[in-house]
């Protein structure tokens, strides 16, 4: 199943988190999906091993992943409990409405139908709406560039609650995804040097307070990190194991030759399976085929040394490969910001068979019963609407953000200060895009859901520089004073 099936063994890595939050607060707030044993994530093996001393088997029991977030478990944990999981959906469409809102009418000063126009334009012509009900913390990307888009261009136009909000919402997103925590470190990064180089430096004194609120979010996250790793080894008398993403990147990308130079000098594990080598990412990281997989099927001492030594073996091999290193990167990531597409909204064969035993009875049925599970016709041809309205909204919105539409002499102080804001934010939208881009693409796998996600971004920009410039009556106005100079 590829890519799908890897996708679709990480979504299940949340049933953890839920079953811990079901545990802790006892039988009776237990889900569907703690009380089924199935779908709890056991370390499978790939040869038979000795039974472990009674000391020993609370740790061998199941594997916990790092990165795999409490936090977004018990987003969907109470969504469970509240209603099938209708809950977190409308949790995450009042945040995409929220933020949009607040961009629109409170950043750039606009009309409320101005907010209405461009959600209707969403709903229809963007991927919003299917990330807005996709239960993956990932979909968070999205929240996490459009807040810090509002924080930086407006800080001082936002209400005390409209900050407090919006700060939550990135300090949720970073905790829900430790790439999102890359992700905002990059935006700030851009943006302070962007003000502190460029801009004038009476902007520093707007940016501080953004400082302030990425370092809390920073902080905070890494604290939990921590927290939650002192719990887990409570817990299961070890720590969490983070999946072995550089090295099955590293691997993926340079091939068998590199490998093989390095494990000629060099004892690492990973070494071990050179037999099943030259390998994709997923595969390394997800397959549940002993032929083709590694991580997921080894025992658990072997993922631990697999994730012990991820930075030992990028050491080892990206020196005497950096050009191909540096080459590889970039054309992933190149490759993921021109790749969007809604195959997660497709249920084919292979992934009903995979969900049949993982899912309980009532939510498969439910899902056998779905226009995904009996046709793709819909995703083939959203995916089509993806491609040409984000087209068209770079069309519209490279002339509007570099002058193509020159703006009126007459303009008010409200008018100039509002197409500042609408550029600035835009450039932050799109250095977003690329971020993502290059984070996903270029450190994980090349799939269409990373950049589908904030494709819509670009529609958003394309959308509010109509509204903010106003290009549409300035040109009636032209040929209405060149017909008045023609008679």
């Amino acid at each position: 199943m590829g890519n799908r099936s890897s996708t679709q063994i990480r979504r299940l890595m949340y049933v953890v988190p839920i079953s811990a939050i079901s545990k802790a607060l006892g039988s009776r707030f237990a889900t569907d999906w703690a009380k089924d044993q199935r779908r709890i994530i056991e370390p499978q093996t790939s040869a038979p091993t000795p039974e472990p001393p009674a000391a020993e088997q609370k740790s061998a029991r199941r594997v916990v992943l790092a990165g795999r977030s409490i936090i977004y478990g018990a987003l969907l944990y109470f969504g469970e409990v509240l209603g099938g999981m209708w809950f977190s959906i409308i949790i995450q469409s009042l945040i995409a409405a929220y933020l949009i809102f607040v961009f629109i009418v409170r950043s750039l000063g606009l009309d409320f139908r101005y907010f209405l126009i461009s959600c209707a334009v969403l709903f229809i012509a963007s991927p919003l709406p299917f990330f807005a009900s996709f239960l993956m913390p990932d979909v968070f990307a999205e929240f996490l560039i459009l807040g810090f888009a509002i924080l930086a261009t407006s800080w001082d136009r936002l209400s005390h609650v409209e900050r407090a909000i919006t700060s939550v919402v990135l300090l949720f997103a970073v905790l829900a995804h430790i790439t999102h925590l890359g992700l905002l470190l990059g935006l700030t990064a851009m943006t302070v040097g962007y003000v502190v180089i460029l801009a004038d430096r009476s902007q520093w004194i707007n940016i501080r307070w953004l400082i302030a609120v990425v370092a809390a979010c920073v902080v905070i996250a890494v604290l939990w990190e921590v927290m939650f790793s002192f719990a887990v080894s409570r817990a299961f008398g070890s720590p969490p194991i983070r999946p072995p993403f550089v090295t099955a990147k590293l691997l993926s990308m340079l091939g068998e030759p590199a490998v093989s130079k390095v494990c000629g000098s060099s004892a690492f594990v990973v070494c071990r399976f050179k037999d099943r080598f030259p390998i994709d990412s997923d595969s390394f990281l997800w397959s549940e085929d002993e032929r083709t997989g590694i991580f997921s099927v080894v025992d658990v001492q072997t993922k631990r040394l697999l994730d012990d030594e991820q930075l030992r073996f990028a050491l080892a091999i990206i020196p005497p490969n950096l050009g191909h290193v540096v080459a590889g990167v970039s054309m992933d990531a190149l490759r993921q910001l021109t790749y969007v597409g809604l195959s997660e909204y497709s249920y084919g064969p292979a992934d009903l068979n995979f969900f049949r035993d993982r899912l309980p009875s009532h939510y498969f049925d439910r899902m056998t019963s779905t226009l995904a599970a009996r046709s793709d016709a819909y995703v083939v041809f959203g995916r089509k609407v993806l491609y040409v309205t984000a087209v068209i909204g770079v069309i519209i919105t490279a002339p509007l953000f570099f002058g193509g539409v020159r703006p009126r002499r007459d303009r008010s102080a409200n008018e100039i200060e509002r197409e500042r804001t609408w550029r600035a934010a835009t450039c932050i939208l799109l250095a977003g895009i690329m971020l993502n881009a290059i984070i996903c693409g270029g450190v994980s796998a090349v799939q269409d859901r990373y950049q589908a996600r904030v494709i819509w971004l670009i529609q958003l920009s394309a959308i509010t520089g109509i509204c903010v410039l106003e290009p549409h009556r300035r040109i009636a106005l032209f040929w209405k004073r060149k017909t008045r100079c023609d008679r």
